[in-house]
């Protein structure tokens, strides 16, 4: 979301936060960690106003718990193409994966395994790459995304502990928790293409945020940016963040 930050440079204070565990070496973080790291960037940089946080993907639910745990601390929230927050959403997004996996689904579990039971790291970091570069289209589901979507870097060892931890937190429902902690200005942007459907995302998020807002995004995958509704996506943000 780095050029996000760079255009709306333009109308506001913009600070792009890199998670750590996004580079070789940030090894067993957890979201004790990212949470820790988010705190001090808000307090950092909060001398004029309260910061609006914009959160994709895993980093959607972080903002969630975040948010729900320093209330006072956020002008607003905005999500897209959040992830799972419960175990029902959990069980969902796992049969959605499957049914378009297909008759590849057996080639995918086979190379997850291989990249779980490699013990050389680098062999161990080729095959995450190799498995990441094939499920993009899997997440995305146009034909124009391209290599717009591709990661410039996805270090496996440095986000494995994050990722155990997220399934526990879908598990235990603390997503959900802390989506019912949320008193803040909340925007919640989810396209239809993405694995979770945008139906089961917003009537979970106003179940406990009435009045979060929400915008559906019709033949948008899980990179909302890369594909057919960019542009309408990029207004969307740039006039909640406005």
């Amino acid at each position: 979301m780095q050029a996000f930050c760079e255009s709306f440079a333009k109308h506001c204070s913009a600070v792009y936060y890199e998670q750590r565990g996004s580079k070789q070496g940030d090894m067993g973080i957890g979201i004790y960690h990212h949470l820790q790291d988010l705190e001090r960037i808000v307090d950092y940089y909060s001398g004029e106003s309260k910061p609006i946080i914009v959160g994709h993907s895993w980093g959607a639910m972080l903002a969630i718990l975040f948010a729900g745990r320093y209330p006072k601390s956020v002008q607003k929230a905005i999500l897209t193409s959040c992830g799972p927050l419960n175990q029902v959403q959990g069980d969902e997004f796992q049969k959605v994966i499957n049914v378009r996996f297909g008759d590849r689904k057996e080639y995918y579990d086979s190379l997850w395994n291989a990249i779980n039971e490699e013990k050389d790291e680098t062999k161990q970091q080729k095959l995450a790459d190799h498995y990441i570069d094939n499920i993009m289209e899997i997440y995305q589901m146009d034909s124009v995304s391209g290599s717009n979507i591709q990661p410039r870097y996805w270090d496996y060892k440095g986000a494995h502990k994050t990722m155990c931890e997220s399934d526990e937190y879908i598990f235990k429902g603390e997503y959900e928790s802390a989506l019912s902690k949320i008193h803040t200005p909340l925007t919640v942007i989810h396209g239809t293409y993405d694995i979770m459907s945008p139906d089961s995302i917003f009537s979970l998020v106003r179940k406990h945020v009435p009045h979060a807002r929400t915008f559906e995004l019709a033949r948008a995958g899980h990179y909302p940016w890369a594909g057919p509704r960019r542009e309408e996506y990029l207004e969307i943000l740039k006039q909640e963040v406005k």
